[in-house]
Order: structure tokens, then C-alpha cells, then sequence
């Protein structure tokens, strides 16, 4: 954490980030939260976190998100370390660490896609309303990832806000205050508050196609088990068995 950042407001200070700490991923939620708050960007907006979004009878977890008066913006934070590799294509992405160590993780820009046709299909707003940002944490390098589209953006969280206030003032005015209140409470309802919702969310993604929604069904390859989709050949979805 930056100490310029730590004042301006941006990031959380030492106290804060100790007592809102649970672990790492949690922290790079909050983390992203705290900047998207207290006042750090212009404009009428209302953020919302850990939304369960129903999706093709499962849920897909929103981490953040920002319906701001310019826009609809999806978040989805990644607290890694370490060199970051990925291409728009792949399935998995590669995080590398030192001494050589690499380990694999699902592809995030796939992954925020499912979040935004989710919401698309709720809210009734075309895909092409919303943005995806994928934060990244300040102690990784992203050394080879796709470029920012208009609708994707990949960043690490110091920059964020620098890339986020940019797009919002180059960007015209699409919802009303009460446009923006209507979507967010509608939305409300689907805010974690209960133990329950998280784990069938958990048993959603343990049996169900994050492609499809077909169900995930144990098959033996050459390498041994792993979760394929019942769907194939039509969808190709793997999983390994761990």
C-alpha cells in the first residue's frame, strides 16, 4: 500500500486493512470496495458486493459491482502474487512464482463474462452496457495479458482508479439517480446474507458447467480423472480431480 494512496482516501490504511482482513482473496475485495468508495470518484453511483446472481437454474458470484450514472461496471479481484500469463482464449491462466513453482486458475475474463451475462439477462440490459474489470493485487506483474478493449479492462489495483476515472470522463451520462436505485434494489435480494446461499453456490460450482450449466460428470483420461461437462462434444468444459 502506497502511503500517497493511503491518504488521498484510495486505499485502506494499516488499522483498517488489519481489521478487515480475513485472508488474502477477501482483502483484494475489500481492498477494490474501499477505492471504488468513499468518495473517490465523481458522479451519482452505488456499489454493491457479493451478489448471487441466478443463472440457467445456478448462481455465479458478483464480487463488486458499480452502477454509476456513465455506466455498469463488473469487478472481479484477484489477489495473487507473482507473474501473471493469460490470453483471451485460454481456458486457465498461468501464475508463476519464484523457484519455479506455477499454478493454473480459471480463465478471469471468462469468468467476469458469466458474471456480466448474468446480470444482462436480470437487469435486461444488453451485454454491451457493462464493463469488465479484472484487478489484479499490487504484488503480482502482469508480464503477458490481454490489451484493455473497451468493455474488458485488466489492471492491478494501484492503477485502477487512474484507468477507471479516465474512462468515466471521457464517457457521457446513460442513468438517472432513480434508474441507478432501481437497478440496485432489485439487486439487493441477491446480496449475501445467508450461510446457506454460499454453500449451495459452492455445490453450484462443484456439479454444474460454469460454460453451460450442463452437469459435470467424473471421467477417466490419460492423465488420470478429472470433471468433464455432460454436454460434450457440444460444450468441452474440463476440470481436474482434486
Amino acid at each position: 500500500m502506497g502511503l500517497l494512496e493511503i491518504l488521498k482516501g484510495e486505499q485502506p490504511g494499516p488499522i483498517k486493512a488489519l481489521l478487515n482482513y480475513e485472508n488474502t482473496g477477501q482483502f483484494g475485495e475489500f481492498a477494490t470496495e474501499f477505492a471504488l468508495t468513499n468518495n473517490n470518484l465523481d458522479g451519482e453511483l452505488i456499489v454493491l458486493k457479493n451478489l448471487y446472481i441466478p443463472l440457467q437454474n445456478k448462481t455465479t458470484e458478483v464480487d463488486l459491482l458499480m452502477i454509476h450514472e456513465k455506466g455498469i461496471f463488473v469487478f472481479e479481484s484477484k489477489n495473487y502474487s507473482g507473474w501473471i500469463f493469460g490470453s483471451t482464449e485460454q481456458l486457465d491462466w498461468t501464475q508463476a512464482l519464484p523457484g519455479g513453482n506455477k499454478n493454473q486458475f480459471y480463465n478471469p475474463i471468462r469468468q467476469n463474462q458469466t458474471h456480466i451475462r448474468a446480470l444482462a439477462e436480470y437487469l435486461k440490459k444488453p451485454v454491451a452496457e457493462f464493463t469488465s474489470y479484472i484487478v489484479f493485487s499490487e504484488r503480482c506483474t502482469l508480464k503477458k495479458v490481454p490489451e484493455d478493449t473497451p468493455n474488458v479492462v485488466i489492471v492491478r489495483r494501484p492503477n485502477m482508479l487512474k484507468k477507471l476515472r479516465a474512462a468515466l470522463k471521457a464517457a457521457q451520462p446513460k442513468y438517472t439517480l432513480d434508474e441507478i436505485k432501481s437497478m440496485a434494489d432489485s439487486l439487493r435480494e441477491f446480496t449475501f446474507n445467508d450461510a446457506s446461499k454460499k454453500q449451495q453456490h459452492i455445490k453450484n460450482i462443484e456439479t454444474k458447467c460454469p460454460f453451460c450449466g450442463s452437469e459435470l460428470v467424473l471421467r477417466k483420461g490419460k492423465y488420470g480423472q478429472f470433471w468433464g461437462c455432460s454436454a460434450y462434444p457440444r460444450c468441452k468444459f474440463t476440470r481436474p480431480d482434486k
